[in-house]
């Protein structure tokens, strides 16, 4: 096996990890940050298979959803710059790296999962995340990718099971699903 597809596979694998480690979780800020790290990944993962619209799209994913996760708790003003701005981004690297439909499936998928990781939470954002998985599927069988394959089956499979628990948890509303640290929970 040549070092290349070893890298391809060792990407696909570990952004995989990420993303369903991340889609289980209730807390929504590890959820956020958790994606972030897949996203950065991912975009490695896809620059290796030589699909560039895939990559810049998957590296605006890692900053969208890692800054939507430091601005859950921000004014709607606040967060609502920071949507246009990375919706203009998404709109932007699509028609930069435009290759056909293709091309807007990607951008359509990045662009509900920019809406998503800033005004969804609980089980609407994972099952609209559900949506992008599928969505993203036409890229991994574009690319002949199982692990972007396995991925969004995967991740379809997570955010319905993180959905669920998402629902289960509305009683912890108030931490947004996060466990209070020990700190908290003495004061």
């Amino acid at each position: 096996m040549s070092s290349e597809l070893l890298w391809i596979h060792a990407t696909g694998l570990c952004a995989l990890a990420l993303n369903i480690v991340a889609l289980v979780h209730t807390c929504e800020k590890a959820l956020r940050i958790q994606s972030g790290l897949a996203g950065a990944i991912w975009a490695l993962n896809n620059l290796l298979l030589g699909a560039h619209t895939a990559a810049a799209l998957s590296l605006v994913s890692a900053g969208r959803t890692a800054t939507s996760a430091v601005t859950l708790g921000a004014r709607a003003g606040i967060r609502r710059a920071v949507f246009a701005g990375f919706l203009a981004l998404t709109i932007l690297i699509g028609a930069l790296t435009w290759h056909g439909w293709p091309s807007a499936l990607m951008v359509l998928a990045s662009v509900l999962s920019t809406f998503a990781v800033f005004y969804l939470r609980g089980r609407a954002l994972r099952l609209t995340m559900l949506l992008v998985s599928a969505l993203w599927m036409y890229n991994a069988w574009l690319y002949d990718s199982w692990e972007q394959i396995a991925a969004n089956v995967l991740t379809a499979m997570a955010a319905l099971y993180g959905a669920h628990r998402a629902e289960r948890a509305l009683g912890a509303a108030a931490t947004g699903g996060c466990k209070p640290s020990p700190a908290a929970a003495s004061s």
